[in-house]
């Protein structure tokens, strides 16, 4: 094997059941892998380095296809190189964010795919009044450690065209939700998103 690609699809032929489709609609093409309910991306600049490579969950609404708020994106400096932030059309665009085909590399994704393929992990979306302002991230399984994390939620505008002061102010918001706010007022959803896990079985 001498490029992402070809590594990649080799990988995931081992599983049974997944579904895999390619995206050229963006600037980088992309390949997706789906199963359980967990979807896996890669994006590609050439065939030889991946410019992003994140994964989270999905289901299936009346045909319509939705994803978690959040997402785990490889990051080369964390804790098995796994990073969970919102989830955005726009982002990830460091150099941190990429990854050569080497054979040191190609370690380094095997180890952020542990999270999707064989161990999975926990969100916990709060909501206060109807509206969600903040998940919560814990192991799914004691045989993979992630880093537990809370993320506070924004809006697509925060997202897209953040104004100074619009992370502190929801910062704020969630302290005093979280310490002042009837805890009836509180409304919590847990979502497992589960790993790939089935592999294929010799008849």
């Amino acid at each position: 094997m001498e490029n992402w690609i070809e590594y990649i699809d080799l990988k995931f032929s081992e599983y049974e059941k997944i579904n895999s489709h390619e995206n050229k609609n963006g600037f980088y093409p992309s390949r997706i892998y789906k199963i359980n309910g967990t979807y896996i991306e890669f994006e590609f600049d050439g065939i030889t380095k991946l410019k992003k490579i994140e994964c989270g969950k999905y289901w299936t609404i009346n045909n319509a296809e939705y994803i978690s708020k959040v997402k785990a994106v490889f990051e080369q400096s964390k804790n098995n190189f796994i990073l969970f932030l919102q989830t955005s059309f726009d982002g990830e665009n460091e150099t941190k964010y990429e990854l050569k085909f080497t054979p040191e590399n190609i370690k380094k994704l095997d180890r952020f795919l542990k999270l999707p393929i064989e161990t999975g992990w926990i969100e916990k979306l709060y909501k206060y009044k109807n509206g969600a302002y903040k998940i919560e991230i814990e192991n799914l399984s004691n045989e993979f450690e992630i880093n537990n994390c809370e993320i506070i939620l924004l809006d697509i505008a925060e997202q897209d065209l953040p104004f100074v002061g619009d992370k502190l102010s929801r910062k704020i918001n969630t302290f005093f939700i979280d310490k002042f706010a009837k805890k009836e007022n509180i409304e919590v959803e847990i979502t497992e998103v589960k790993p790939i896990e089935d592999k294929k079985t010799n008849a």
